[in-house]
């Protein structure tokens, strides 16, 4: 069951809204600068923000609050323009224009930004994954073409190599590329590189 910390100034009405969406109900923090400390000390799964009308203090606060603590966050409220849906967007949270909290209504929107947020962040696990391996390509290409060059090795001799250090050290072989080339550039262009043991 998602556990959900509130805040805001109309934390009455959404706590008993989300407690009969069957929700775990933490909170509620009407002081938006303990907020961060709130969520630290409670992990909570996501956060739920109700005022009439977002203010530019609060968004400043939740753009903090995201990239320190990532989680899933909605800020319902009264009223909203483009302006604050545009800041509310930037700052991480899912904004909301809501007449009024019913339990299907909150469950759904916790629901949704849960889900969003998963996703998103699976996103990024992938982007940051394939970053990773292209750099990994890269050192160990550039490796092989320092080895090839500085030792007179072929292609498929370079890899073995790096590949036998690897297995040699218990390590990856993209840290082995990285640290012959961090030796090699240390050691200057004229200098042995130290690729057997």
């Amino acid at each position: 069951m998602a556990r959900v910390l509130i805040a805001g100034t109309q934390v009455r009405s959404l706590e008993a809204a989300l407690a009969e969406a069957g929700f775990v109900v933490l909170g509620p923090e009407a002081d938006d600068a303990a907020l961060e400390a709130r969520v630290r000390e409670l992990e909570p799964d996501a956060i739920v923000i109700h005022q009439d009308s977002p203010a530019r203090d609060t968004l400043e606060h939740l753009a903090v609050l995201h990239s320190r603590w990532p989680r899933p966050m909605l800020l319902l409220c009264g009223e909203g323009d483009r302006r604050a849906t545009r800041a509310a967007v930037q700052a991480g949270v899912s904004l909301y224009v809501v007449d009024r909290l019913s339990p299907a209504t909150v469950r759904s929107l916790v629901d949704m930004a849960l889900l969003h947020f998963q996703d998103r962040q699976c996103m990024a696990r992938e982007l940051a994954e394939a970053r990773q391996a292209l750099e990994d390509r890269r050192a160990i290409d550039d490796a092989k073409c320092l080895l090839m060059e500085r030792e007179g090795l072929s292609e498929p001799d370079s890899y073995h190599r790096l590949r036998r250090l690897a297995m040699q050290r218990s390590q990856r072989v993209a840290d082995v590329a990285r640290a012959v080339l961090s030796a090699a550039r240390r050691g200057g262009p004229g200098t042995a590189i130290a690729t057997t043991s």
